[in-house]
């Protein structure tokens, strides 16, 4: 018995030890240390994506320019905006070249379509207006003239394929090679359509490379200057001298914008300029 002692007041020892384990253990679980909830991020408002500009916030030609025909930038307007504006189109390999580098460059403009090409590529119309760009008529066939009920059809035709693709009917038309005086220009002025020549042209419509037609185009341009390009069939060129007009450009701080922003901006400052100076206290 002697011997077994020690043996035994260790035993009795270790289940001591082992009773208070279990209860310290219980314990624990049940009471959890209490962790203060991290405090809310203050809420931000989302922000663009880096380096996108956002859409137009509208699409609307000012009342004062409806019916009436842009031959001419505003004299001594100040901001410095362009409006690229692209005429023939859509064209498959062509068009998608011009989105691109406007999309790297957050640029917007201007797409003269022609019916004939809205109707078998709708897509791309539909691309250029989910984009931010303005979607105009330039025509159906690009006539050079017509009879007033020829010119009736060739607008019609045209307006509802580019609202069958987009939503909206246009309110822009640029009369094919320029022509106003003839029943194709008339006839949408008076349905109350802003007519819109151009101010600079990069004569892309000749077989020249893209260095000239960039070089056109970056040459001494003004603020409001509206700038003739084509992005149709055969015109590779200029999508090609298309990245270096906006590199060039925008680092001088011009932003390139739809002619409905355009027209816009016009309105605003001419507003501004006409405002009866306030007398100084």
């Amino acid at each position: 018995m002697r011997r077994l002692a020690p043996a035994v007041a260790l035993l009795v020892a270790l289940a001591a030890a082992g009773g208070a384990w279990h209860l310290a253990s219980k314990l624990t679980a049940r009471v959890r240390p209490v962790v203060a909830p991290a405090a809310a991020a203050p809420s931000q408002p989302a922000a663009p994506a880096a380096g996108k500009r956002p859409a137009p916030a509208s699409r609307d030609v000012p009342a004062r320019y409806r019916g009436q025909i842009i031959r001419k930038r505003v004299r001594h307007f100040p901001d410095k905006l362009l409006a690229l504006t692209f005429d023939d189109g859509p064209d498959p390999q062509i068009t998608p070249l011009v989105l691109k580098a406007l999309a790297q460059y957050d640029a917007h403009a201007t797409f003269f379509v022609l019916g004939k090409c809205a109707k078998r590529w709708p897509a791309l119309v539909k691309q250029e207006a989910a984009a931010g760009h303005a979607v105009a008529s330039h025509s159906y066939g690009h006539p050079s003239r017509t009879s007033p009920a020829e010119a009736c059809n060739e607008l019609d035709r045209t307006s509802a394929l580019i609202e069958q693709a987009i939503g909206l009917r246009p309110q822009l038309f640029r009369p094919p090679y320029g022509i106003t005086n003839g029943n194709l220009c008339q006839t949408p002025l008076k349905r109350g359509y802003t007519g819109v020549l151009w101010t600079i042209s990069t004569a892309d419509s000749n077989p020249i490379g893209p260095e000239v037609i960039a070089r056109n185009a970056i040459h001494t341009p003004n603020p409001g200057d509206i700038v003739l390009m084509h992005d149709g069939t055969g015109h590779m060129a200029s999508a090609r001298a298309l990245p270096q007009i906006l590199r060039e450009l925008s680092a001088t701080g011009f932003r390139f914008v739809t002619m409905p922003e355009l027209l816009q901006a016009w309105q605003r400052w001419q507003a501004g300029q006409q405002a009866p100076a306030h007398a100084q206290p």
